[in-house]
């Protein structure tokens, strides 16, 4: 998959994400919720996973492109700034979370299927 947007930041830096990206081009990615548990359950980006690190870098290919997302935008920026120290070639930050999800009139969904 081709980088979803050209940027100016250095190669191995997070790429920004918008909702609308990230509804168009969802099956091309694994989201990646980085809140904490109860939060998603409460309500997750339908097909984001809740994964630890260790799950993570045992079970997602270093090139698989990833998206990770959480409330606002700020975990998520973190979590995708290790993501790429430990590797990860392709880490797109989801801008404003989940909160930008809704914004954008896209659904949550609850419990713990993705």
């Amino acid at each position: 998959m081709q980088r979803i947007r050209q940027s100016s930041k250095a190669p191995n830096s997070p790429l920004p994400l918008t909702a609308k990206q990230l509804q168009s081009r969802q099956a091309q990615l694994v989201l990646i919720d980085v809140r904490s548990w109860l939060e998603y359950v409460l309500g997750h980006i339908p097909g984001a996973r809740h994964l630890s690190r260790r799950a993570i870098l045992n079970q997602i290919p270093q090139d698989q492109p990833i998206v990770v997302n959480c409330l606002s935008g700020h975990r998520s920026a973190i979590a995708a700034q290790w993501l790429v120290k430990q590797g990860y070639q392709q880490v797109y930050d989801l801008q404003g979370g989940v909160l930008a999800w809704q914004a954008s009139g896209y659904s949550l969904r609850k419990g713990l299927a993705p």
